[in-house]
């Protein structure tokens, strides 16, 4: 009985993702082209909203300024320092979604819906004591060929770690849980056959590598109602564990989850093979550089809205900002929470070891409290 209490309470700590928040979020800083060229302006005040909500948030905040093939681009980095930044103990995990669009769609689900759930997730992080760290990136330049994310993984990241670690350590041997990356993640359809997939992964293929998710298209009638979790096999599976747990704790059974555990590791060796199509993002360059890294996507051009809507005009807030679209980010922005909780400490895993040392530490345990206080009154 204490223990189901406990994890009801922790549950329901969980479930607090602002959706009105997020929608104006959408609406005020990313309905409109971010594109260098087309719509400069309208960038730049996307990017410095982006800064100014991670300095709101107490974030340790910066420009990484950088060119690249005479394209001036510029990743915006916040740092949520835990207890142990600085240590060999601290443990890094971060968020990411990219800023840009491409020249002529105002990239409301690409990927203003992925930069609206870390913000939602790094405003909660940042009210709470934590024992790690968590870098929350926004990343330039993603449309045009992953840029931003390139020159982060091979400039700032190793600079970082090496900074910020044991100087005993060289940033190779620093311990990186792993980073989540978040890019197209609200197109919600249940519409039978609202869900397509690259030609590379036939029918055949989805049953021999992804057999749980292609039983479930089967029984759902092709519906594309879930968030796609994208990993390596037995490389990046703690990040998708603590996910998945976090997801599965949640309500709201309708938004589904569906993991897909790529069978190899190697970037150059994934580039070569069918799953050449799950590298289309900024997590690509996670695997390249040898760290972990997560990708979640509601598939982009293979879905619903999507696929006529994708690297268009027409992903905009008319067709994109929908109520369901937002509930499905919603239950993403929660479980990202979570995630960072369960990755943080031990403590998250058992609760009811719980002290008042820890009562601000790691999970909301003093939600929890307050919580408990209610419900005793209530009985």
């Amino acid at each position: 009985m204490e223990t189901s209490v406990w994890i009801l309470l922790y549950v329901t700590a969980c479930r607090a993702a602002d959706i009105s928040y997020m929608r104006t979020t959408i609406q005020n800083h990313f309905s409109s082209i971010r594109h260098h060229q087309t719509n400069p302006t309208y960038k730049e005040l996307a990017k410095t909203f982006i800064y100014q909500e991670f300095r709101r948030f107490g974030l340790a905040t910066e420009f990484h300024n950088f060119t690249i093939d005479n394209i001036m681009g510029s990743n915006i980095i916040g740092i949520l320092k835990g207890k142990r930044f600085g240590t060999y103990e601290d443990k890094i995990a971060g968020i990411c979604a990219h800023y840009d669009t491409v020249n002529i769609s105002s990239g409301v689900d690409d990927n203003g819906s992925g930069l609206a759930a870390m913000l939602e997730v790094a405003k909660r992080a940042s009210t709470l004591e934590r024992q790690n760290t968590v870098l929350f990136i926004s990343f330039d330049l993603e449309e045009d060929y992953l840029k931003g994310s390139d020159v982060f993984m091979s400039q700032w990241l190793p600079r970082f770690l090496l900074t910020n670690t044991d100087p005993l350590r060289s940033a190779s041997q620093t311990n990186v849980h792993g980073f989540y990356v978040l890019d197209t993640i609200m197109e919600y359809n249940t519409s039978a056959r609202s869900q397509k997939f690259p030609r590379s992964l036939t029918e055949k293929a989805l049953m021999s590598y992804f057999s749980q998710l292609y039983n479930d298209l089967v029984a759902d009638s092709f519906q594309g109602d879930y968030i796609n979790s994208i990993y390596r096999k037995g490389v990046d599976e703690s990040l998708q564990k603590a996910l998945s747990r976090a997801w599965q704790s949640l309500p709201d059974p309708a938004y589904q989850m569906e993991s897909l555990p790529i069978p190899v590791s190697d970037w150059n060796a994934i580039f070569a093979s069918n799953f050449r199509e799950f590298l289309r993002s900024d997590h690509s360059n996670f695997w390249k550089y040898h760290y972990p890294a997560l990708f979640l996507t509601d598939s982009g051009n293979y879905r619903g809205d999507m696929i006529k809507c994708y690297h268009h005009p027409c992903d905009n807030i008319t067709v994109m900002l929908t109520d369901d679209n937002l509930k499905f980010m919603g239950k993403q922005a929660d479980a990202l929470f979570c995630s960072l909780q369960y990755l943080d400490d031990a403590d998250c895993e058992t609760p009811t070891k719980t002290t008042n040392a820890d009562a601000t530490r790691g999970c909301p345990y003093f939600l929890i409290f307050l919580i408990t206080i209610l419900l005793f009154m209530l009985v």
